[in-house]
Order: C-alpha cells, then sequence, then structure tokens
C-alpha cells in the first residue's frame, strides 16, 4: 500500500510519466545519471525495496557502475540509474495516456459509472499501522485490499493499490453526483417558477 491515499480533491490531480521515444532515435553515449519512469500516477514517495537513496547524485552527471540504481525520494518515485542512454526511450518506453498508444478504448456509459460510483462508496475505509516499521511510521488511513477483490483499484498482482484505477473511480463518481446535482437543481427551479406562478394569481 502507498504511504497514504490521496482524497478526491487530490484525485484529480492525475499525472502520467509520458516517454516511448522512436528506439531508433535513441542515442547512446558515455554513461550518466537519468530518471526511470517513476510511478504512472504520482502519489507520494514511498522507499523502493534493495535501493539505497541517493547522496550526491544528479541527473545529467557522469556515473561509472552502469545499471546501478538510487532513490532521489521524488514525488513519483522514479530513480536514477546509470545508463548510456535514457531508460526512458527503449523499446516499451514509459506509461503513456496518449489515444495514439492505446487500443479498444470504451467510455463509460452512465450505468457504468452508477455501478463504479457504487463500488468506491461501498469502499470500506480504515486506518492502521505497518507491522514493518520500514514501510512506514504512524497511523495510515485508506482501504485494506482483501476488502474490495475484483476493484479497479487493485493492481494485477493483489498485493498493491492502482492508485491510477483508485483516482479513475474517483472521477467518475464525482462525474456522476455532478448530474446528480444539476438534476436537481433544474427541479428545484422548476418547483419554484410553479409556486411563484401561483402565489402572482
Amino acid at each position: 500500500m502507498p504511504r497514504r491515499l490521496a482524497p478526491v480533491a487530490l484525485g484529480l490531480l492525475l499525472t502520467a510519466c509520458i516517454g516511448g521515444a522512436d528506439t531508433d532515435s535513441v542515442q547512446v553515449g558515455d554513461p550518466e545519471w537519468y530518471t526511470s519512469c517513476g510511478d504512472p500516477a504520482c502519489s507520494g514517495w514511498t522507499a523502493t525495496d534493495g535501493v539505497d537513496l541517493c547522496t550526491s547524485q544528479v541527473e545529467g552527471d557522469a556515473c561509472e557502475d552502469l545499471e546501478s540504481r538510487c532513490d532521489p525520494q521524488n514525488d513519483c518515485n522514479a530513480l536514477l540509474v546509470c545508463a548510456t542512454s535514457d531508460p526512458k526511450d527503449q523499446e516499451g518506453g514509459c506509461p503513456i495516456s496518449l489515444r495514439s498508444a492505446k487500443t479498444g478504448i470504451q467510455y463509460l456509459n452512465a450505468e457504468q459509472k452508477r455501478q463504479v460510483a457504487e463500488r468506491l462508496l461501498a469502499t470500506p475505509l480504515a486506518t492502521w499501522e505497518y507491522r514493518d516499521p520500514a514501510r512506514g511510521q504512524g497511523t495510515k488511513l485508506g482501504f485494506i485490499l482483501d476488502d474490495v477483490p475484483g476493484s479497479a483499484a487493485v493492481d494485477a498482482s493483489g498485493q498493491r493499490v492502482d492508485l491510477y484505477g483508485y483516482t479513475s473511480m474517483t472521477v467518475a463518481t464525482v462525474q456522476l453526483q455532478q448530474q446528480q446535482i444539476e438534476a436537481l437543481q433544474l427541479e428545484v427551479a422548476e418547483l419554484r417558477g410553479r409556486l411563484e406562478a401561483q402565489q402572482d394569481r
């Protein structure tokens, strides 16, 4: 689980690492520090198992040990990697949110949004502390993966939160609620108009 889960407002701050350049244009040179893709949706820094924190390493500086890595502790969990070319430009690249990189796009209809919203609103929230202090200290707020099997908020491994999916569920819920608010506002306006018309008689 991430250190903290984003609320509705923060859920709108979706970001994506955009890479995937044509591999024919990749230039190979002397080893230097490059950033990796990081998380598809930035949600705050969490420690990466087996990777030491960076000390004096800076992106673009020369390095010696190819494929060595360090953690600069940024909000997207991108690492610094010692390489002769940018790893973000290799085949496969980074996650891309552009239409040109996707296939089988299907937009949710009203009924599908309703189902997503019901699933999100039924998600139990809890507070907890990690058994292993190395994963983070203090009380955390979020949901337990075991409570939401099959949810779009759980990644394919079933072990971690899919923050992109979780935030998209939140956006669907906000969109549905906004439609409901607008419908209620229209209904209230119509009722107010009828009442004023009766009072004028």
